[in-house]
């Protein structure tokens, strides 16, 4: 890091992050609706052998496919008749791990970007892998089965080799983080403009060449290709590119009439970043200010261009998601990068400027900003800030699941608002019917058409505000419907038809 005293210090920060992501795997919760969906695809390649992923994906495989080779590696057991099967709490554990160690990793990749990019600045790389390594947004998602932590952790490390002017390497990074989740290509301008203003031990700045965007594009080009024939290959009737345009579809301009709701909407996911609210904003405010005196004093130095490129990159970013996007709090993510390097830039500025870089100084600030992200840094591990996952609210699924399953072969089970959270929890092979209706009309009008006599069951949330305009026509239709079981958080209906009530 450039003093003996501190070479022990970036190996204490990995493993304090790495303690804090390992914490947070062992907790004991549900998935995500997101999650759930992402894992039973996982499930079903690991289990019964669909590596394709059939159905309606809406994602690039190669975060599932880690999923799915945790799953086998972490949860699958061999049934007595030699059929494979995976117990739900197993799998939520097994899917998280490749989550975890990219979320390990991503650190460590992110103090060698600091040491790349910001040259001769000790500080940077100490303060960036302090910040990456508590701060309760990363930990937030580490142990998640959201497709975004592999894929951060690929454009990083393109990011990187752009830093560095490897282009090839850049390329095949932004072709894996592509695989991973089609955000990756948010990247490819920063890796572009990262890599040419970098510049050579001699100081003259190197010229991006037609040979230097060969080497980048040519890798990327081939994974969409390869991309595009996967896809090609599990003969689906819609591509996951058109999902994924379907459920994001960015032209969709009019979200901009509500631009101020939506903003702070989209701000109030950042308040996370660092830890308490003030803190995370007066990091922000304090190293934007710090920046102008920067530009004001330095003019236009190298350092300076970097952390105005990442304060730029975040403001169009931003613009975007909020006038044309979903607003996701893991869509934050992508730019949780740039806004670490610009905080740890501000630092180093700081800290020159205060004490001329001795080691003391170097070490106050850097515990003191330890001691006052800690706190949220372990409730972001424990589930208790309201990003990264579901925040309790599916705890008991668990339970419905296996009450479920306790009923009779072919049992049919009306599921509206459950989805994809139920599946997984269900089990893997499920001999019950779930069926899902759009409206409470079409579900009465189907019930009364349905001949087979096996039970059916009702699956209502306790947060669902309109409970009884799906019970209300079943009544006026002649159903009996009856309370069979509570739980903390779901209540679970017995409907009888008219005939059998009678």
């Amino acid at each position: 890091m450039g003093h003996k005293s501190l070479r022990a210090e970036p190996i204490i920060l990995l493993l304090i992050g790495v303690w804090l992501r390992f914490h947070a795997l062992v907790q004991d919760a549900r998935f995500h609706p997101d999650e759930a969906l992402f894992a039973t695809f996982a499930r079903n390649a690991a289990v019964q052998g669909d590596w394709l992923l059939h159905g309606s994906l809406d994602k690039t495989p190669l975060t599932i496919y880690a999923d799915a080779l945790a799953m086998t590696a972490f949860g699958v057991t061999t049934l007595p008749d030699g059929v494979l099967t995976l117990d739900i709490h197993r799998g939520e554990f097994a899917a998280r791990v490749p989550g975890v160690f990219a979320s390990i990793l991503w650190m460590a990749v992110t103090c060698a970007l600091a040491k790349s990019v910001y040259r001769r600045k000790p500080t940077v790389p100490l303060v960036a892998l302090l910040l990456m390594a508590i701060s309760p947004f990363a930990l937030a998602f580490s142990a998640t089965v959201f497709t975004d932590g592999l894929m951060i952790l690929c454009v990083t490390l393109a990011l990187w080799m752009g830093s560095r002017r490897r282009w090839f390497w850049a390329g095949l990074w932004l072709a894996a983080g592509l695989w991973c989740k089609q955000q990756a290509l948010f990247y490819i301008p920063l890796v572009l403009v990262v890599g040419w203003i970098w510049r050579p031990t001699d100081g003259l700045r190197a010229r991006v060449s037609i040979q230097d965007l060969f080497r980048l594009c040519a890798p990327l080009v081939i994974g969409i290709t390869l991309l595009a024939v996967w896809d090609g290959a599990r003969g689906q009737s819609t591509s996951l590119w058109a999902l994924a345009v379907a459920n994001n579809e960015p032209g969709r301009l009019e979200l901009a009439q509500d631009f101020m709701g939506r903003l702070g909407a989209w701000l109030a996911y950042a308040q996370y970043m660092f830890g308490e609210s003030w803190l995370t904003w007066g990091l922000l405010m304090l190293a934007v200010m710090i920046l102008v005196v920067r530009i004001k004093r330095e003019r236009w130095a190298t350092n300076t261009q970097i952390d105005v490129i990442w304060l730029v990159y975040v403001f169009v970013y931003s613009l975007l998601h909020v006038s044309a996007f979903n607003l996701y709090d893991r869509y934050w993510l992508l730019i949780l990068l740039p806004l670490l390097l610009l905080v740890a830039g501000g630092i180093d500025y700081a800290v020159q400027r205060a004490a001329k870089i001795r080691p003391t100084i170097l070490i106050f600030v850097t515990c003191a900003l330890g001691i006052l992200m800690f706190p949220a840094a372990v409730m972001a591990v424990e589930r208790q800030l309201p990003i990264g996952g579901d925040n309790g609210k599916y705890d008991g699924i668990d339970a419905l699941g296996a009450y479920l399953n306790s009923k009779p072969l072919g049992t049919i089970i009306y599921d509206h608002w459950l989805g994809w959270e139920l599946g997984y929890y269900i089990g893997t092979w499920s001999d019950k019917r779930r069926v899902y209706y759009p409206t409470p009309d079409a579900l009465t009008a189907d019930a009364l058409l349905q001949p087979d006599p096996a039970p059916r069951y009702m699956v209502i949330p306790i947060w669902v505000q309109d409970a009884e305009i799906w019970i209300t026509p079943l009544l006026e239709a002649g159903f009996e419907v009856i309370t069979d079981h509570t739980f903390p958080n779901y209540v679970v209906v017995k409907l009888i038809p008219p005939d059998e009530a009678a």
